[in-house]
């Protein structure tokens, strides 16, 4: 496994908290290394995942399903970022998502149960989590989830650009259609209208 790889898995959650030498000992022990083609499924809907993951290289997608086969984006997970289906992870349940690369990427796999053993007796990295999840699960997703349910699918592109705006040229059209819930011709609409007002 890549030691600049696993570096820049500490510069991520150091962005966090400061994780101790031997805590991080530990979690490298944990670590595995993922190579993904383009268009390869890392969790597959309805299968059970043991992994949380850390992008090093590429773009990831999570997704799910409806009854009929429709596809609907829930997040993008570009470089330095921690895709994963948490719910399943935390219930030992099958994913309602997918985790699918949408460039060729390279991931670490960091074994959840052993980050768990870990996380149970390391104080640094407890405080780690607690502001991993309060970033990311508080005060970043309330807000979107607020706006989802609030604007309409205009505000939602605009919205959709400016967070995405460092990877919006490698996010493919139908995805983002799909990602703030509208038909890739309705978002054509939207992106000459968006357009045309700047």
């Amino acid at each position: 496994m890549s030691a600049t790889k696993l570096q820049l898995l500490r510069h991520a959650m150091t962005r966090y908290a400061e994780l101790s030498d031997s805590t991080w000992t530990k979690l490298c022990q944990a670590c595995s290394e993922r190579k993904l083609s383009k268009g390869e499924t890392l969790v597959q809907i309805g299968t059970p995942s043991r992994h949380l993951y850390f992008v090093c290289q590429g773009l990831l997608r999570s997704y799910t399903l409806s009854a009929d086969g429709k596809e609907y984006n829930k997040k993008f997970f570009p470089e330095n970022t921690f895709p994963g289906t948490i719910r399943a992870l935390l219930k030992s349940e099958a994913s309602d998502f997918a985790l699918q690369a949408l460039e060729p990427s390279s991931v670490l796999a960091i074994d959840h149960h052993a980050y768990r053993r870990l996380l149970e007796s390391s104080e640094d990295l407890k405080w780690y989590h607690i502001q991993y999840l309060e970033t990311n699960w508080v005060l970043e997703k309330e807000p979107i989830e607020v706006g989802l349910a609030l604007s309409d699918s205009t505000a939602r592109y605009r919205a959709f650009i400016e967070k995405h705006a460092s990877i919006l040229d490698r996010i493919p059209l139908h995805h983002i259609a799909s990602a703030i819930g509208v038909t890739p011709t309705q978002l054509s609409r939207i992106r000459k209208a968006v357009t045309a007002n700047i």
